[in-house]
């Protein structure tokens, strides 16, 4: 097709702002899948975007358009995902486009991430249309959402594209609007061939499959490439495009956004950087193998993933893994649990840490145990975050309190209109990772959203807290945390841990230190059989006897007994900030 006639966008938004709902009404409207064939978010394919509601990975279709003016379009669309732990996919999909609809809810307004996602589409010179969705809705104020879109991010929306995707109001127009302000690309299909990989995943029969933007001539099946990122020579085996359907071509030119075999990237997309780190151990020490090859197929789908090996005494053989996020290292173990069928454990969440020893040694540290001995570190220094809150006024005073607690410090505090309030924070990772957001939302009653970016290090007064159980330190349940916290957090990590590991035939003392000081202590009693039941009077010293051969039987088991520890104790650090005490 002329290039003139091919327009590639995305659909970018803060989550639940109705980005998938939008792309079902595109494809009902160009015809894509039928009526039969139509369901609910259908680009959300993998169960847990269903189970959860929301989009996990971007995704690609090719549709057809016939615009007013008579003409046919090529349509490549990528609809993206809205939450911040998965804002890589939404750079990468930029990357692939001329053009991005801005989608923004009508009674919400602009969010944290609508923010971040149109300040990212400025970065790569893209059109941006502005949406506002949801005008159906009775506390819908179109009019108000279109000063906070020209106010807070300084896009005129005096032709904001006013729709309800629920209900396919204005939806034609969008598809007008993508003809006719979305540039076609510029790339020509007789130049040497140029692409960029956005998105791979491995195929159980194919291999690896890769989605390709062809900037600069022609891709056909047999043709030889090059991967400019390793500098490995590839043939590819054959083409196609999703429609949502899979369809095999014979060439893809200039322009053309689909599915293929390996081929050349364009320089373009920033190193990733993990913020959060965990150790991910098999249940079984006989699925290791199973793990790694599942953890190298996974890669290949999320790029912002990260693993190396790493051993624990408690847990054996595992891998350290880096994640965007929370929900990021949620979402990589539910898919390794049900797409492998793997059982897993999980440990603690951590951070980056930079550490300059005495001897003058800068080291990058992600896991507690690997912290050198405490005399021979000069300076702690933590990464730092400079978070976006959007809220109401009425949660400000709660909001405030909350990162006052996480050791925040306050940047910027701006009101968008009479009842929207945009505060700008510099806070420890370290903070946000526990149960930040969880708590963001309870005191906003839902209505706060959050944006992040790494910013720095900034040096702080952090010790290494070590868990004892039975007298053995536990290397998976050790954490970094604030020294004025320690205490606390000591004291309330020992009290969860005593409910969560069941009681054993001997006393199991659970202790808090730092260094070779124990700051708190929880004891699990020992399971008490009563060997005088079959004593029916009698002489005392038959009971003593009994009562003393069981008191030695429960000494020895002792010295050479060994504690399971449930998946739950790992997971209980993340609620050791919390104020619930289930």
């Amino acid at each position: 097709m002329d290039p003139r006639y091919i327009r590639n966008f995305c659909i970018i938004a803060h989550i639940d702002h109705g980005k998938s709902t939008l792309a079902d009404r595109l494809l009902e409207l160009t015809g894509a899948l039928s009526q039969r064939e139509m369901h609910e978010q259908v680009l959300d394919s993998m169960d847990l975007e269903r189970e959860r509601g929301i989009t996990i990975k971007a995704k690609s279709i090719r549709l057809h358009y016939t615009a007013n003016d008579g003409q046919e379009y090529r349509l490549n669309l990528i609809d993206t995902p809205g939450h911040v732990d998965f804002s890589y996919e939404v750079s990468r999909a930029l990357s692939a486009c001329e053009g991005a609809l801005l989608v923004v809810d009508a009674s919400q307004g602009v969010e944290a991430q609508t923010v971040a996602n149109a300040f990212l589409a400025s970065r790569h010179n893209l059109t941006v249309i502005p949406v506002i969705n949801k005008i159906d809705l009775p506390a819908a104020r179109p009019d108000h959402v279109k000063e906070q879109i020209e106010n807070v991010l300084a896009i005129p929306a005096d032709d904001a594209l006013l729709i309800s995707a629920k209900s396919g109001i204005g939806v034609a127009e969008v598809l007008e609007a993508v003809v006719a302000r979305v540039p076609a690309p510029t790339g020509s299909s007789d130049a040497p061939l140029r692409a960029l990989i956005f998105d791979s995943w491995f195929d159980a029969y194919r291999g690896a499959v890769v989605l390709v933007r062809v900037m600069e001539g022609r891709l056909a099946p047999q043709t030889k490439i090059r991967l400019c990122a390793n500098d490995e020579v590839y043939e590819v085996e054959n083409l196609g495009v999703l429609t949502p359907k899979p369809i095999v071509l014979t060439e893809l030119a200039a322009g053309d956004v689909e599915a293929d075999r390996p081929a050349a990237p364009l320089p373009g997309f920033e190193e990733i950087k993990p913020m959060v780190f965990a150790g991910l151990y098999p249940v079984n020490a006989s699925d290791y193998e199973t793990l790694r090859d599942a953890l190298s197929k996974l890669q290949l789908n999320d790029a912002a993933f990260f693993y190396e090996p790493e051993t624990s005494a408690a847990l054996g053989f595992g891998f350290r893994c880096g994640f965007l996020g929370l929900l990021h290292m949620e979402i990589v173990q539910e898919r390794l649990e049900r797409e492998f069928n793997i059982d897993l454990i999980t440990t603690a969440p951590s951070v980056q840490y930079r550490i300059t020893t005495t001897a003058g040694e800068t080291l990058e540290v992600d896991n507690p145990t690997k912290f050198p001995p405490p005399t021979s570190i000069a300076k702690i220094e933590e990464p730092i975050l400079t978070a976006m809150i959007i809220t109401n006024d009425e949660s400000v005073g709660g909001i405030l309190a909350l990162c006052e607690e996480k050791r925040g410090i306050q940047k910027n505090f701006e009101y968008l209109s009479p009842t929207r309030v945009m505060l700008s924070y510099e806070m420890p990772l370290n903070e946000i990772v526990l149960d930040f957001y969880d708590r963001l939302k309870s005191v906003s009653r839902g209505y706060a959203s959050l944006d992040y970016h790494l910013s720095g290090y900034r040096a702080a007064d952090l010790v290494k807290l070590d868990l004892l159980v039975g007298g053995e330190p536990v290397d998976a349940l050790t954490l970094i945390c604030h020294r004025e916290q320690s205490y606390e957090r000591g004291r309330e990590l020992v009290s969860r841990l005593r409910k969560l590991i069941p009681r054993q035939m001997f006393e199991v003392a659970i202790q808090a230190a730092i260094g070779s000081r124990v700051i708190a202590r929880e004891t699990i009693s020992a399971i008490r059989k009563n060997v005088l039941a079959k004593c029916y009077g009698g002489d005392i010293t038959r009971k003593r006897k009994l009562l003393e051969k069981q008191k030695e039987g429960k000494r020895r088991m002792k010295r050479v007994g060994r504690v399971d520890i449930p998946q739950e104790a790992f997971l209980a650090v993340l609620k050791v900030a919390s104020e619930s005490d289930d």
